[in-house]
């Protein structure tokens, strides 16, 4: 009766031989866990190795794409749980990683300790992301679109207009018979709605709506 408990397969896979190869001896040291260090892949190589539990690799390294990553090592090594090690990483390659099915990401100035912390998390399946690529792997708010002036009611339209013209808020208040405190709302709402910031930017929009000359 077989008793042994199969080791995991770590591929490291990277064009520094001296770190990939203290990587991998440090990671041996820990029970049932077997690692190798891996050239580059690319779509031209045979089948590397087989049935990988994890690759640690870094994009930055290879001319493929994180999605043609993704595709050669999966159709050569069994589909392993992919983990960034990156030098450098922008936000463009940060989210190709994640769309691709990386599951971890690391900086190559991590600790030990976190590279073993991010395996044993994607073996489980789940995703390590280390704080340093938090903010790069988080989508920002996309910017509200700036509504059209015709979506401006026509007390909104006058107070910008105004305002762009260089009269004060005593002036145009004056013309409508409106305290001053009520042109002050209109113009907050007209400007909200147009995405505008400030006298300046009521008076650019003006000029390129054609409002004044």
């Amino acid at each position: 009766m077989n008793t042994e408990i199969p080791s995991v397969k770590i591929g490291v896979f990277d064009q520094n031989p001296m770190l990939a190869l203290g990587i991998c001896s440090l990671l041996e040291k820990r029970a049932q866990m077997q690692a190798i260090h891996l050239p580059m892949p690319d779509f031209g190589t045979s089948a590397m190795t087989a049935d990988l539990d994890v690759a640690i690799i870094d994009p930055g390294q290879t001319e493929l794409s994180p999605a043609e990553i993704a595709t050669v090592l999966r159709a050569q090594s069994g589909r392993p749980a992919l983990i960034g090690f990156f030098c450098d990483v922008s936000f463009q390659t940060a989210r190709a990683c994640l769309a691709a099915g990386f599951r971890g990401f690391l900086p190559k100035t991590a600790a030990f300790d976190a590279l073993q912390t991010a395996i044993a998390a994607v073996l489980g399946g789940a995703h390590y992301i280390d704080a340093t690529f938090a903010d790069l792997l988080h989508e920002p708010p996309a910017p509200r679109p700036a509504l059209r002036a015709r979506d401006l009611t026509d007390r909104e339209a006058y107070v910008l207009k105004s305002v762009a013209r260089g009269k004060s808020l005593k002036e145009i208040g004056l013309e409508l018979a409106l305290s001053s405190k009520t042109i002050e709302t209109y113009k907050a709402r007209g400007s909200t709605k147009l995405n505008l910031q400030g006298r300046r930017a009521i008076v650019e929009y003006a000029i390129r709506s054609g409002w004044v000359q």
